[in-house]
């Protein structure tokens, strides 16, 4: 006996809805199908002039590369400077070519911190100093290794480099490479110091660039190694022994001058610039410093 009410579904019917679903094994029947699955089960040419299925389910892609790394990492690169072409043409530098230079950079997972050592050579593990930059508490440390002395700068509302990009910067996504074997995207890169080009990885990481950085240096970077072991959080410490230098200015500024990254000076006992790549400091000499702890008893 049929039910009162209830329409019983001829063969025609039947045939209309199975031909509307799709059944999986271990799986119930649905009709509710998307868009962009339609587009992806159904043949092209029943389709016709309708757009492939990327058109519709492919993410739109930022116009900006990662502005901070995903992960930790350690990072070497070859750095080769190029004169500044007003310093050529005043006489000031010579116009050729400048040593290269080994720089190892120690990235923190979440981007804040930043620790870039100025190697002695191009091989081996021995360094001159390091920069430490704390993004999120506005401090730049500068260590020199050979006079176990470090300076703290703090209230750096500039704590940048070009190993990490901002949002100060326009980009324009020109394509891919692969550097050290990692791909990456290419990104011509403006910004107030001038034009360059970087190639950055998905997780954040500068693996190329050439031209102007956010500092003013103008040059070629290149990784050439690269480890995403943890780094521990002491690498991005005074290291142990080491001297705290309190900088004194006759004019009273508790900073010594902060710039662009120079050629190199010497690494003599005072006035030294550390020389490399990003954000350097000249460490104050004996005669405008004295440690940290005098200070305290004073």
């Amino acid at each position: 006996m049929k039910p009162v009410g209830i329409k019983q579904p001829d063969d025609k019917t039947v045939g209309r809805e199975t031909s509307m679903t799709i059944r999986q094994p271990g799986q119930k029947k649905t009709r509710l199908l998307t868009l962009c699955c339609l587009t992806m089960v159904a043949s092209p040419l029943a389709l016709g002039s309708i757009a492939a299925p990327s058109a519709f389910c492919a993410p739109a892609q930022p116009d900006h590369p990662r502005l901070t790394p995903s992960r930790d990492a350690v990072i070497d690169y070859v750095f080769q400077p190029k004169p500044p072409a007003d310093l050529v043409q005043a006489g000031k530098i010579p116009a050729g070519p400048l040593p290269e230079r080994h720089v190892q950079v120690l990235f923190s997972g979440d981007g804040g911190l930043l620790r870039i050592r100025y190697m002695k050579s191009m091989e081996g593990d021995d360094s001159r100093g390091s920069v430490i930059i704390n993004r999120a508490a506005q401090e730049v440390l500068i260590i020199l290794d050979d006079r176990k002395i470090y300076t703290r700068l703090v209230q750096q509302e500039v704590a940048r480099s070009p190993f990490l990009l901002d949002m100060s910067m326009q980009f324009a996504r020109k394509g891919q490479s692969q550097v050290i074997g990692q791909p990456c995207t290419i990104w011509s890169v403006q910004s107030n110091a001038g034009t360059g080009s970087a190639c950055v990885t998905d997780d954040g990481f500068v693996l190329e660039q050439d031209g102007v950085d956010v500092d003013g240096l103008n040059g070629h970077l290149k990784a050439t190694h690269i480890s995403y072991d943890d780094v521990p959080a002491s690498a991005f410490m005074p290291p142990a022994g080491y001297q705290e230098i309190t900088p004194h200015s006759p004019h009273g500024s508790a900073n010594p001058e902060m710039g662009p990254a120079k050629t190199d000076q010497g690494s003599g006992p005072s006035g030294s610039v550390i020389p490399g790549v990003g954000p350097t400091t000249q460490v104050p000499s004996a005669a405008a410093s004295r440690p940290a702890q005098d200070d305290a008893t004073q």
